[in-house]
């Protein structure tokens, strides 16, 4: 009987998340539906994290079985007492792999019902070589990936969020890309609360890869268009200086910095729209540049080495929703992909930092890898 419950229950589940993405395939507008199916693809993972450890053990339990009937058939005077040792042996592994299953499966619930809205803040120094004395101790305070989409339902959650950056009170707040799953319509209700966010010299966003409205069918590519131009437009609302391949300068008495914006760029299958030459050009050379680029392959490909940008700021990764943090010490399963996925970074005499990300995406949950709110300090190195 537990063996037809077990693969029933298995073949439900899968049959489940071939049905949901169907019926989103169909109408992947719909904000509700998309949570119904991130919902349901967290129970999906739930239900095989426990299914995937559970089973080593049991293979563990069953090698032992194994080798005791190979044994007992060699040495049949010592059948007796070998037997009760391996049912002992095996049902303590069993055991064993039931308690030590529960772990991933609690932190999964964890994740979900509490890790996704624990807000964390990064505050880190960073040491820019010939940094304008004006400009030494100049606050930035970065999100990153808000997903919107996501977090319907939960406003009162981001408006603390908003009043904690406020309370930072940041020369500048920066946004680097994902403010949407998809759909600009997502933003409808957040503007109020985004536009509550003061920054003494201005705030300024880029664009991420899911900003262009490209992981769904539009009936024309006006349509598309018009998705991407309501985007804008409300970021612009929301009281964003958008930077589309451009720049700005800001002054302090007589010293300044600029801010460089691109759009997206990232490795294939991520869009590639940004112009880093074009966002740079007419910066007077010799000066301390911070550029926003949502992808931190970016970085990697066209920014360290080979311009004289100072800092980088980026997100995009999410550190994988996934992962381990202690002091200095983080593991993430993202790291296979991405070299550099969250936290500062020195290469030479250039900086990139990579935001967490505020919102989620696919699981409704962080483990281990909260959101993050970066506040970022300016000072001059020696």
């Amino acid at each position: 009987m537990f063996f037809w419950v077990y693969w029933l229950i298995s073949i439900g589940l899968m049959s489940g998340i071939l049905i949901a993405m169907d019926k989103y395939q169909g109408d992947p507008a719909n904000i509700e539906l998309f949570k119904g199916i991130m919902n349901y693809n967290a129970i999906f993972l739930i239900a095989f994290a426990f299914k995937i450890v559970f089973g080593l053990f049991t293979f563990v339990a069953d090698l032992f079985r194994v080798f005791s009937r190979i044994k007992n058939s060699l040495f049949k005077k010592t059948q007796p007492s070998t037997k009760s040792r391996s049912i002992s042996r095996g049902d303590f592994i069993l055991k064993l792999g039931t308690v030590i299953s529960m772990v991933p499966v609690l932190g999964l619930i964890h994740g979900i019902g509490w890790g996704r809205f624990q807000f964390t803040l990064h505050h880190k120094k960073v040491k820019i070589p010939g940094l304008p004395e004006s400009f030494r101790g100049f606050k930035i305070v970065q999100l990153s990936d808000a997903h919107l989409g996501s977090l319907s339902g939960n406003e009162d959650r981001i408006i603390d969020v908003m009043n904690q950056i406020n309370d930072l009170e940041p020369d500048i707040m920066v946004f680097t890309g994902d403010l949407v799953n998809n759909f600009a319509h997502e933003i409808s209700g957040w503007v109020p609360i985004w536009e509550k966010v003061k920054a003494r010299y201005g705030k300024f966003s880029v664009l991420g890869n899911h900003d262009y409205g490209g992981y769904s069918k539009w009936p024309t590519e006006n349509a598309k268009k018009r998705n991407l131009q309501d985007n804008i437009r409300q970021q612009k609302e929301m009281g964003f200086d958008v930077l589309l391949n451009e720049h700005r300068r800001i002054t302090i008495e007589k010293d300044q910095i600029f801010i460089a914006g691109v759009e997206n760029w990232g490795k294939p299958p991520f869009p590639q729209h940004g112009k880093l030459d074009k966002a740079l050009d007419g910066i007077p050379e010799d000066s301390k540049i911070v550029l926003l680029s949502h992808d931190p392959d970016h970085f990697e490909m066209q920014v360290k080495g080979k311009t004289s940008v100072d800092l980088t700021l980026s997100g995009h990764t999410h550190g994988a929703q996934f992962g381990i943090e202690f002091g200095k010490f983080k593991i993430s399963p993202v790291q296979l992909k991405y070299k550099r996925w969250a936290g500062l970074y020195k290469v030479g005499q250039q900086f990139l930092y990579v935001n967490r990300g505020l919102g989620y995406l696919a699981f409704p949950g962080r483990v281990g890898i909260w959101p993050e709110i970066t506040l970022l300090e300016l000072d001059s190195e020696a």
